[in-house]
């Protein structure tokens, strides 16, 4: 499991970047995973892996969906000027982690949390003593699911606007939002489409109104089949390491009774939530979701949730 080739040193470009990353790079079965690993000048004996949410959303928080936001690199550059390592990386088949078309097309979930895991065996293996897994959004559910796995040596979990309900829920409750009730018949195509996928079936692409083609396109619907019912309220009441969940007011996305569900079946957690913090890890002057859009999801000059990385941190040391 543990393939790494190859760690090439390299001062970050970015202009919101003030620490020294090493651009890393690890072999997987399917292709490679390419990431930033951030060094504190004295070194550091702890690591966090930031695992990015869900769509094209790549290791700095940015994706081709109109988000731009930086807020994995802000984050890690807070935590490395703490004293922590921080490992950010591509998913697969996002960003510079290419994937070729057939590992696209039959991607599920449990991918995605193996080649998380092949990051913390990255980390374990150059040397650091304790790792903790930082899943934002889906990514919470596939740290939730490393915490749970023999084979992989975490020590903590940050969970940050992560689902505490059914995937299948959130999808509903999103769509709601936004379809209801002037799309009544957006609405009712897409419950049928999930109940299709529930059921295992494929749904063909002139099936789909070109409105959700992007949510419920062919090439997506054996990810979205493999977890559309977990419910990570139960994986989380598994889980032993000492985990910490962290929630905002101001999510149009994930609402906060996903963190108190999770918290309510924790055994080992703490909850913090940020009133006016919105599902991008900033905070937002209002709840309307096209402003927010609009104004927090595409501002990459927004600075994270004052707090944020201070909560962390404070977790961190309890390690």
């Amino acid at each position: 499991m543990r393939k790494i080739v190859a760690i090439l040193l390299f001062l970050a470009l970015s202009p919101l970047a003030f620490a020294q990353e090493q651009e890393v790079k690890i072999e997987a079965d399917w292709g490679t995973l390419y990431g930033s690993l951030a060094v504190p000048d004295e070194g550091a004996s702890t690591a966090v892996v930031v695992v990015a949410g869900s769509g094209p959303t790549d290791r700095n928080g940015n994706s081709s969906l109109q988000l731009n936001t930086y807020a994995y690199k802000m984050l890690s550059d807070a935590l490395v000027d703490a004293g922590y390592a921080v490992l950010r990386y591509d998913k697969r088949a996002i960003g510079m982690s290419y994937a070729p078309r057939e590992v696209v097309l039959s991607a599920v979930f449990s991918d995605f949390v193996d080649d998380a895991a092949l990051c913390v065996d990255y980390l374990h293996d150059v040397g650091y003593d304790k790792v903790v897994v930082a899943g934002h959004s889906e990514g919470g559910e596939i740290a939730l699911y490393l915490a749970l796995r023999d084979d992989v040596a975490i020590d903590g979990i940050v969970l940050l606007s992560a689902a505490g309900y059914k995937m299948e829920t959130i999808l509903m409750r999103q769509l709601s939002a936004q379809l209801m009730p002037s799309y009544m018949g957006l609405m009712i195509s897409a419950t049928d489409i999930i109940q299709r996928l529930k059921r295992g079936e494929d749904v063909a692409e002139d099936r789909i109104p070109k409105e959700l083609v992007s949510l419920f396109h062919p090439s997506v619907q054996p990810f979205l089949r493999s977890n559309l019912t977990t419910d990570p309220a139960e994986l989380i009441a598994k889980v032993d390491v000492p985990t910490l969940i962290i929630s905002g007011g101001r999510d149009i996305q994930v609402s906060v009774d996903n963190a108190e569900r999770l918290l309510a079946s924790a055994q080992n957690a703490r909850h913090i939530s940020f009133e006016n913090m919105s599902h991008v890890l900033k905070d937002s002057t209002t709840d309307d979701r096209v402003e927010q859009l609009l104004t927090v999801y595409t501002n990459s000059q927004l600075p994270l949730t004052e707090g944020l990385a201070d909560a962390i941190v404070e977790f961190l040391k309890t390690i």
